[in-house]
């Protein structure tokens, strides 16, 4: 005999539900506060049913922005398991039920606000794809090479997740879903289209493997910008993907910046750029890992950083200090994030910028900030290099913003031929100025960095 059948249909907005009762052939009115209340009450009322009925009963919930839908079954002494495949009305009684496909295979997403949509979007779809990139001969000096090899680019569109077939993976650990399955120890696999199910796409294409040794340049004349919080937390966001010991961030500033003082562990002493650069001289000798990890500062993400020229104003790092100190990073990391000064003139800064595969620009929404911005990207544009083809533009939030900044800067962008502006949602711990950590972000920052990740890597790679 088949078990009693209570459907529950919830509307858009996840606060009101129809409910039918099979044991009092009634429709009732059930309410909660936010979503997850709802199916609180929606189980309540399961439970009750089950219990007069004395059996079994199943619940099926269509509708709601995250819950439905979903096949539950209710015994009278409230467990809730998902339900069980029927076999075909035509097969014989004998045949198994179908077996539910294996869980697992996708990373687990950690870093996402619950309910909320990732704040990181595409503010400048492009019409056309920007042309290919200009093959530049390498310079070759001291021994090494100055620009590496150009590579093919694919033009940056948006920041849509490719789509994973819903039923694959491991159960929501997200919003409602993922808060039914820690309660009630449920398996219950997310959305399609759930922004959870965006960010383990993101998550997936992180974890891609890289053509080759690759840099990222985090650039703005402009002090104050954000520049070396966005460095750390997408150097730590890379390395909690991709593993540790694959991604290093350095202080490439003339003089040396702020990198040392906002990161987890800061440095000792003599862990620094020109320690490393005096401690190996020719970047064309092999380095062996453990010399290299001397001077280098492991964080709790599994990334290293390396601290800038400190407490020598005499000198400064200059164009070959760069290539030099990239040449030997290379020999054992994937990835160098490079985060830049103020000054567009510097030797470091010039390099940084022109061996970027990717160039990250933070643009706070003062018009201060914003102008420094263009006027850095009209220089960029005027060059014989494709490097606007390789930059994104990250607009960041944050109290005392300027809305219509916003506006004019996106049109300036535009005319200039930038491919990608995102926006993150405001972070008080970026404006803090204490250590940062991706435990201590907010789910909402979180969630952008990993989609803002997901386009670095898209960049490097192609399509």
């Amino acid at each position: 005999m088949a078990a009693p059948q209570m459907t529950v249909a919830i509307d858009d907005g996840g606060r009101h539900a129809t409910a039918y009762v099979p044991s009092q052939a009634a429709t009732l009115d059930l309410r909660g506060d936010t979503e997850q209340d709802l199916m609180t009450a929606v189980f309540a009322q399961a439970h009750a049913e089950a219990r007069s009925s004395g059996q079994t009963i199943t619940v099926a919930v269509s509708g709601g922005a995250d819950t439905a839908p979903m096949r539950l079954e209710v015994d009278p002494d409230q467990t809730i398991r998902p339900a069980q495949e029927q076999a075909p009305a035509q097969e014989p009684a004998t045949r198994e039920r179908p077996q539910r496909r294996p869980v697992g295979g996708i990373p687990v997403v950690r870093i996402q606000a619950e309910g909320n949509e990732p704040t990181v979007s595409v503010r400048l779809p492009v019409a056309d794809a920007p042309p290919a990139r200009v093959a530049v001969s390498a310079e070759r000096e001291d021994g090494h090479d100055r620009t590496p090899p150009a590579r093919p680019r694919r033009p940056v569109s948006g920041l849509a997740a490719p789509e994973i077939a819903p039923g694959t993976g491991e159960p929501a650990r997200l919003g409602v879903r993922g808060r039914l399955n820690a309660m009630l120890g449920l398996s219950l696999a997310p959305k399609a289209q759930s922004p959870e199910m965006r960010l383990r796409a993101a998550e997936s294409m992180i974890t891609r493997a890289l053509p080759d040794f690759s840099v990222i340049t985090l650039a703005n004349p402009k002090g104050g910008v954000g520049k070396t919080p966005l460095a750390v937390a997408l150097t730590q966001t890379l390395a909690d993907l991709r593993g540790g010991s694959t991604v290093v961030c350095a202080d490439l500033g003339e003089v040396g910046g702020s990198l040392a003082k906002r990161v987890a562990v800061r440095p000792s002493p003599g862990n620094d750029v020109p320690a490393l650069l005096a401690a190996h001289p020719n970047p064309d000798v092999a380095i062996r890992p453990s010399v290299l990890s001397q001077h280098l500062t492991r964080q709790p993400s599994g990334e290293d950083i390396i601290a800038g020229r400190r407490g020598d104003a005499t000198s400064v790092l200059n164009e070959d200090h760069a290539a030099h100190l990239a040449a030997i990073v290379a020999q054992h990391r994937d990835i160098l994030i490079a985060d830049t000064g103020n000054n567009p003139l510097a030797g470091s800064w010039q390099w940084a910028v022109a061996t970027a595969d990717v160039v990250v620009v933070p643009v706070p929404l003062r018009w201060d900030a914003a102008d420094a911005a263009e006027e850095m990207i009209t220089e960029l544009a005027s060059t014989a290099t494709d490097v606007l083809a390789r930059t994104i533009v990250v607009i960041t939030a944050g109290p005392g913003d300027a809305p219509m900044v916003e506006q004019d800067t996106v049109e300036a962008l535009r005319d200039l031929g930038v491919p990608l502006v995102a926006r993150m949602p405001f972070e008080p711990l970026f404006a803090s100025g204490e250590r940062l950590a991706l435990s201590r972000l907010q789910p909402d920052t979180r969630a952008a960095l990993t989609r803002l990740a997901e386009e670095v890597v898209k960049t490097i790679t192609g399509p």
